[in-house]
């Protein structure tokens, strides 16, 4: 592989990690620009009454009462106070301005019947509501704590319920959501020992995240540089088996040497085709046959002359169409039977033939599909020494083009050499 092909990988990678590495983990809320504070609840203005032509205040948190209070009944000591319940719709979500995310605001009561109760108490009222299934007129009292402690978790998590009881979603997912802000903990195994579970449509585990709290590991940007350069690594990993596959292989084949020149024996075409096993998968017989064949023509060449071929064997419909006949086929019209490599008139005749230009084209069956066959392919990419002739070059091209092997007998020289994958894989003496 070349400086260019790697730079150009590389390239790919950088661009394919940059481009992970950027995406950015996407939370439900926007961020919360610096200086806003999500624990201190906002003040909302009162709201009329219905029923009341006076305006009750709520006195500011660890301040005094305030100057204006509706009548209270004086409860005596031991008893709790008589708490006319107030006709009253519930308030309306806090509207969201700007960008920035608002919390969960504590909407305190607008009728502060027994106004100098504790958070306490209307919490506890609000409870007993709550368990009579009168979700709005404990909200109401829910609020009456907020209002009194706007810290006041528990009365937070009960104004959840009754939201989520009562169908209001969103105002249940604000107020988990703030209760959380506040007590990040709440929810943990030891608090929750007397505490009730939520069974409605969120449970503890579905809470909203805090910015910069508990984000999990996937939303982080380490995360999907991580995927983004196990990706990359695949990536250059399939570009490169695939360059490695398709360039030329190198050059240096087995060679072996015969003991005699007489006949080819059965052991030394055994041990050829050994050799061999690993490039063609196809019929071992009928390659040894051709092998065979290829050496005879090898050794006794015809009339007194040596005499040079190629035969290309398996995957013969890709050879057919990446080559032409230079002559009339003169295999065309026979039978099959009467065109197979171990037919004995087949040989002498595949003798006679070697004379002419071209290759022979043979199935992986052992039918000898044409004789003259011109290889009309691109030899650019094939890598062959210095001094092999157009049959063997031709013959490396098609074998890179496809999945047969070629068999070639060089007529200067007398050597069969196999070839394979575009190279020369085995070569006799």
């Amino acid at each position: 592989m070349n400086a260019i092909t790697w730079y150009r990988y590389l390239m790919v990678f950088i661009l394919i990690l940059f481009g992970i590495s950027s995406i950015q983990p996407c939370y439900a809320e926007t961020p919360i620009p610096a200086g806003v504070d999500l624990l201190t609840p906002s003040a909302t203005s009162p709201i009329p009454l219905q029923d009341v032509t006076t305006k009750a205040t709520i006195a500011p948190i660890h301040t005094k009462e305030p100057a204006v209070k509706p009548p209270v009944e004086n409860p005596k000591p031991g008893t709790s106070p008589t708490i006319q319940m107030p006709v009253q719709t519930l308030s309306p979500r806090p509207t969201l301005t700007g960008t920035v995310p608002a919390s969960p605001v504590p909407t305190p009561s607008l009728t502060e019947i027994g106004n100098n109760e504790t958070a306490q108490t209307y919490f506890q009222l609000g409870r007993s509501l709550e368990e009579a299934g009168n979700c709005q007129a404990a909200l109401i009292e829910f609020e009456k704590a907020i209002a009194r402690d706007p810290y006041y978790a528990d009365a937070w998590y009960h104004r959840a319920t009754c939201y989520d009881k009562l169908g209001m979603y969103d105002e249940a997912y604000d107020s988990y959501r703030f209760l959380l802000t506040i007590d990040p903990g709440y929810f943990s195994a030891d608090k929750n020992a007397t505490r009730p579970s939520i069974t409605a449509n969120m449970s503890p585990g579905d809470m909203p995240l805090i910015p910069g709290e508990g984000v999990p590991f996937l939303a982080t940007p380490l995360f999907w540089i991580l995927i983004g350069t196990g990706v990359g690594g695949l990536i250059i990993s399939g570009l490169v088996i695939y360059h490695i596959r398709k360039r030329p292989a190198p050059e240096g084949g087995q060679v072996l040497s015969r003991q005699s020149s007489g006949p080819v024996t059965d052991r030394e075409l055994d041990q050829i085709a050994d050799s061999i096993s690993d490039y063609y998968h196809g019929d071992q017989y009928i390659c040894k046959q051709v092998i065979k064949l290829a050496i005879e023509i090898a050794r006794e060449g015809r009339e007194g002359k040596p005499v040079g071929t190629a035969f290309v064997l398996g995957d013969s419909d890709a050879v057919l169409e990446r080559s032409r006949q230079l002559i009339l086929n003169p295999l065309a019209g026979h039978s099959e039977c009467e065109r197979m490599i171990t037919n004995p008139d087949m040989r002498e005749n595949i003798k006679e033939l070697s004379l002419l230009d071209g290759a022979f084209v043979i199935r992986e069956d052992g039918t000898v599909e044409a004789a003259g066959r011109y290889i009309s392919i691109d030899t650019s990419n094939v890598r062959l020494s210095k001094g092999f002739g157009t049959r063997h070059v031709s013959v490396a091209a098609i074998t890179q083009e496809t999945k047969a092997i070629g068999i070639v007998v060089s007529e200067s020289g007398g050597q069969v050499r196999i070839m394979a994958r575009g190279r020369i894989i085995l070569e006799t003496n």
